[in-house]
């Protein structure tokens, strides 16, 4: 969807379980994964990490990786604490006076530990642990018994001690942001400027604090690692003391989220003065953001863990899906609406399927109207696309949808006012009307209120159980305060649990957010969920490598949407480098296909089947960036890689290197085994080596410039 950006600068989960165990519970298992509880301790663990509580008062006793020697990462240390005006609530303040337990898929238990002991307040404390995977998923469930406002919460605690701190911040807004990005012309406090990762680092024992969402210590080769698995808001902020490492929500940071109008102005408070709280309600739950807690031993392994951990217990649907969206399918017939239509689907279906495309995404030309969500008959033949379906076979069907935003001639909108967010809604209506056709308007940019999303929950579950629709790519998205509904944390949390929803009755459904700007849920309460479309326009190769050399090996590069062939880069690089490029990525055919030559179609789909065939290789491990930066435009290369199975793919580029051949060492390569090495795409055997051999490092050669080269690593038979 364009102009998105002009249009409107224009105007808990709740665990239920049984009863409290009794006093001296046998352990209860999981898989590898066991629960002890007894009057005093509980203890949630598997084969490779253990964690330990006190009941009374509620503390971390001890927090420990399993693997090799045990290493004990925290002791004694609370769990999490609320900020309330004045005082600070902390875990020790609580007593566990219930434990539930419920298995989860995939092996794993989650622990339901209910705290009392402060009037008027009840903690729900969850833990989820999972076969073989070192570390927890923690978050913490406030229930008022009167409202209290919370200025802060320490999400996850732990003390290892002196160690190395590492602090990351990951950020979108690829439509404005870049590496030399100054930050907006308007900043009030933190500009939060660059690219997509801000990393700070201080030296054993040394402090460190600021905006991110992934904190690590590092001692002696291992680490203790917290991941917040929620959204780059200025609360979003991580310390270490020297001593003691937290994640935490300063609510108080947070103004006002300008979503893309970040671009020209970013606000935020960087005082001591209070600016913002979160309301807990009387008798209602407020979750505060998931936090995974995990452990690394090794080069690259602490990353590895947190994919394997994402990969395995928190997506639902496969990833390595290949895209094609319609948006540019342009004739100029209409104005920010693609011109995709019934005959033209026949037309260009043919191409999509050369081109290995497994969903074909219908963009913003689809609804008759945003906000009501049916099909639009002068396009469409039938309003359930059987007829669109039948079509694109043997590709699924996906729809764009700007889901919290209608268009001032919805029918459901005029019936529903009280649904309208408000005071944006009014002014941003009133544009819309005098403006129909201008940027996005005609696609329409009023937005709804948190109170509407049953009606658009209702609507996507409509499209999948009636449609058979496969793939949602949700857009226009910009939390807001809504009078009378909630504030903007409010609003997003609502949305994350309709998300959550319908992933939990439709697993097989992707859910793709678009997040070229910023603020909307990127970056891991999106990619935990499934990918992200990152980047508009026809970025150059080096441009969409950057994006994931410099996310990697945080975010899972297969998450990140971006195009495939946009523009005509094809014209000035190899088709070969641009496949090559788009390997690691969510691939998405992002361009007018109807524009690609015959021979281009013809090697973009040879790629495409083989990635089809060897898409293991990239969806089911991590992404460690190799070598230098690719906006230097020198060699540079990934390693996609699963360093339990021993295999991968190495994708190297010389770009504008002089040098013909390159040595490259690969990351976190298993001891002691033997590798088959195999081209891309034509299967041609490399020879074998050995693990010491990819440590040390395999010679590339790329004869031209502007080249690439992919290999394909497998345990040896």
């Amino acid at each position: 969807m364009r102009s998105f950006v002009a249009s409107l600068a224009a105007a808990v989960l709740l665990v239920a379980g049984a009863s409290a165990p009794p006093a001296q519970a046998a352990p209860q298992k999981g898989g590898s994964v066991y629960l002890r509880v007894d009057a005093t301790q509980i203890v949630l663990g598997n084969s490779v990490a253990e964690r330990r509580w006190s009941r009374a008062p509620m503390r971390t006793l001890a927090l420990t990786d399993r693997r090799g020697q045990d290493r004990t990462w925290s002791r004694d240390t609370r769990d999490f604490a609320i900020g309330t005006g004045e005082a600070t609530i902390g875990s020790e303040a609580f007593t566990v006076t219930r434990v539930d337990r419920e298995d989860v898929r995939g092996g794993g238990i989650r622990l339901t530990m209910t705290l009392t002991g402060v009037p008027g307040l009840t903690v729900r404390r969850i833990a989820e642990a999972y076969p073989g995977v070192p570390g927890f998923r923690m978050q913490t469930i406030v229930e008022p018994a009167a409202g209290i406002a919370i200025g802060s919460a320490v999400l996850e605690e732990a003390a290892p001690g002196a160690g190395t701190p590492t602090l990351h911040a990951f950020r979108a807004g690829a439509d404005w942001r870049d590496a030399e990005w100054t930050g907006p012309a308007l900043q009030v406090g933190d500009p939060h400027a660059g690219t997509w990762r801000e990393t700070t680092t201080a030296g054993r024992g040394e402090p460190v604090s600021g905006s991110g969402q992934w904190l690590s210590v590092e001692d002696g080769g291992r680490s203790l690692f917290l991941v917040a698995e929620g959204s780059d808001f200025p609360s979003s902020r991580g310390a270490y003391d020297g001593t003691t490492a937290e994640l935490r929500n300063d609510y108080g940071r947070d103004v006002v989220l300008r979503g893309p109008l970040e671009e020209s102005g970013h606000v935020e408070n960087s005082s001591d003065l209070p600016a913002r709280h979160r309301v807990a309600q009387p008798g209602q739950k407020l979750a505060l953001e998931p936090v995974f807690v995990g452990f690394g031993a090794g080069d690259g392994d602490a990353e590895w863990q947190f994919a394997r951990y994402l990969r395995e217990h928190r997506l639902r649907a496969e990833p390595g899906k290949v895209v094609f969206n319609s948006d540019r399918l342009d004739d100029d017939r209409s104005g920010a609406k693609d011109d995709a239509d019934y005959a033209m689907v026949q037309r260009v279906a043919e191409t999509a399927r050369r081109l290995g495309v497994d969903t074909f995404v219908l963009d913003d030309g689809w609804q008759e109207i945003s906000g009501d969500w049916n099909a639009d008959p002068a396009r469409y033949p039938d309003p359930s696309y059987e007829a669109v379906r039948e079509a694109i076979a043997p590709m699924k069907l996906g729809l764009w949808m700007s889901a919290m935003h209608f268009h001032p001639d919805s029918v459901t909108a005029r019936e529903h006012p009280e649904w309208w967010c408000q005071p944006y809604a009014s002014g941003l209506y009133a544009y819309n009307t005098a403006e129909p056709n201008e940027g996005s308007n005609e696609a329409g940019i009023v937005p709804w209120g948190p109170d509407a999303i049953p009606f658009v929950e209702g609507r996507i579950r409509k499209a999948i159980t009636e449609w058979q629709v496969t793939y949602f790519k949700f857009d226009f998205l910009a939390w807001l305060d809504c009078a009378g509904q909630g504030d903007f944390h409010a609003f997003r949390d609502a949305f994350v649990a309709m998300l959550d929803r319908v992933r939990a009755d439709h697993p097989a459904v992707t859910l793709q957010v678009d997040e070229t700007n910023d603020y909307r849920l990127f970056p891991f309460a999106s990619t935990t969920r499934g990918p992200t479309w990152f980047q508009n326009g026809n970025p150059e190769p080096h441009v969409l490598l950057h994006n994931l050399w410099n996310l990697s090996p945080y975010v899972p590069a297969y998450a990140i949407g971006q195009h495939v062939l946009g523009g005509d880069a094809w014209k000035r690089h190899p088709v070969s480098t641009l496949m090559a490029a788009a390997l690691p990525s969510h691939i998405s055919y992002f361009t007018d296909i109807r524009t690609l030559p015959d021979h281009v179609v013809a090697e973009a789909g040879r790629w495409i089947g083989w990635y089809r065939a060897n898409r293991s290789l990239f969806t089911d491990g991590v992404t460690y960036p190799l070598l230098a930066d690719p906006l230097e435009k020198g060699w540079t290369a990934l390693q996609s890689w699963n360093p339990e199975r021993g295999e991968g793919a190495l994708v190297a580029f010389r770009q504008d290197g002089e040098a013909a051949s390159q040595t490259i060492a690969l990351r976190n390569v298993p001891a002691g085994r033997t590798f088959a090495l195999t081209s891309a795409p034509d299967g041609a055997a490399l020879g074998t080596v050995t693990s010491e051999q990819l440590r040390a490092g395999i010679p590339v050669e790329i004869p031209a410039k502007d080249g690439a080269q992919v290999i394909a690593i497998r345990p040896a038979a």
